[in-house]
């Protein structure tokens, strides 16, 4: 993320977010201020002190670390939002990377799914994956408003596609890897009868046409697992965190263990979650699953898995605006505030080895931050901060309401 001369000098003068209600890794500060410089926290107190030019006064508000996203779709439907629809990915990534900062997130992780050549969704084919992969790196290295990197979710039924994960992997360009299985009858999809209802809804199909492509789908071969151990090796050997996808039983996850898999994404139930968190690896949840109760596939209800005490980390999966409503319905539900941002902050950048620079409110972090009003018990993003610049604020304390059409019409000169 490029920084210009001009903002290069606003982000080296000194800036106190001063009154706010700071959300540290252990508890909340009330009424305390945070001291930016030269990008960084250079300090975290609990006394408010008399407000210079420049300054921010919070007037009660939250201040978060800006929140950390370890699997995001949404970059996919940003870019075809109706089957038929598709844009250029730089036009999605531009106007997704708005919409992301005034959700308070800060560093995204752009997930793309490389499944194989004949799949009928195209942006999941490997050229479409590489030209998307690159195109993502060259845009992260312009102006930005927040930190973009790169999830490379690989179906093991891509047995095509091994060389060009080594490329990936040798050359650096992504940031995290994660191996899927979605063959139906087992994973997100052992239960047939929901999958098939929902593939004839989402494609339009009729159901001997989906029984037929599930057919076809546990015909296909996948990579030998002495493959995967060289990928994850290979993973490993360049820093780069490995996660696996919808593990549904503890003897999947001896295979996973022998990858050395830093991250279970979405356990399927409650005793794999369980099995997950005993074998030191991180688990991953929706926060669209916290937001609905339940998961759209009928699988691990991630309410009841935080009850548990068997999540660690939170992501958008695909739908952004659920990190930050996520993290404030379990806090209404009991959670201790700094518990709920641990799981979209702190705990996310510890397993991708971010901790050294972000995820939580202490000097010496990048000043990667959100000021959270309240809007009854709804949590709105007030302000966002990126590397001690403010990429996005929302004037919704400033504004009084806008009248509807037909009174502003009435209004006219």
């Amino acid at each position: 993320m490029r920084t210009t001369d001009k903002e290069r000098e606003a982000m080296d003068r000194m800036q106190r977010i001063c009154g706010g209600r700071i959300v540290t890794p252990d508890g909340v500060l009330e009424g305390g201020t945070v001291v930016i410089e030269g990008g960084k926290i250079a300090e975290v107190s609990g006394r408010c002190d008399i407000l210079g030019p420049g300054d921010v006064y919070a007037g009660g508000c939250w201040i978060l670390p800006g929140m950390i996203d370890p699997h995001s779709d949404a970059i996919e439907h940003e870019m075809q939002p109706r089957p038929n629809s598709r844009f250029p990915l730089e036009w999605s990534f531009l106007e997704l990377e708005r919409k992301l900062a005034a959700q308070g997130i800060t560093t995204i992780y752009h997930s793309f799914s490389m499944v194989d050549g004949d799949t009928p969704n195209a942006s999941r084919r490997n050229a479409s994956v590489a030209e998307y992969v690159h195109k993502v790196r060259e845009l992260s290295r312009t102006n930005r408003l927040i930190r973009h990197k790169v999830h490379l979710r690989f179906e093991i039924t891509n047995t095509g596609g091994v060389p060009l994960v080594e490329q990936f992997i040798r050359n650096g360009t992504i940031d995290l890897l994660s191996f899927m299985d979605h063959t139906p009858g087992q994973g997100q999809y052992r239960d047939q009868e929901l999958h098939k209802r929902y593939v004839m809804q989402r494609q339009n199909l009729n159901e001997q046409e989906v029984l037929r492509r599930f057919e076809e789908s546990r015909r296909r071969p996948k990579v030998p697992p002495d493959t995967l151990q060289r990928l994850a090796d290979l993973a490993r050997e360049h820093g780069i965190p490995l996660a696996s996808h919808d593990d549904d039983s503890c003897e999947k996850l001896e295979i996973v263990s022998g990858w050395r898999a830093a991250i279970s994404e979405f356990p399927v139930d409650m005793e794999t979650a369980a099995c997950a968190k005993r074998r030191g690896m991180a688990v991953v949840m929706g926060a669209p699953n916290v937001m609905l109760g339940r998961s759209h596939s009928n699988n691990l209800s991630a309410r009841e898995a935080i009850r548990a005490g068997v999540v660690d980390i939170l992501c958008s999966d695909y739908y952004p605006p659920a990190m930050l409503q996520s993290v404030f319905l379990l806090h209404r539900e009991g959670l201790p505030l700094h518990l709920a941002v641990r799981m979209v902050t702190k705990n996310t950048a510890s397993v991708l080895g971010l901790s050294g620079e972000f995820g939580s409110i202490e000097p010496g972090k990048a000043a990667d931050l959100i000021m959270v009003g309240m809007h009854g018990d709804r949590p709105v993003v007030e302000r966002v901060w990126v590397g001690g610049r403010t990429v996005c604020l929302m004037a919704y304390k400033e504004t009084a309401a806008v009248p509807s059409g037909s009174m502003a019409l009435q209004n006219l000169p």
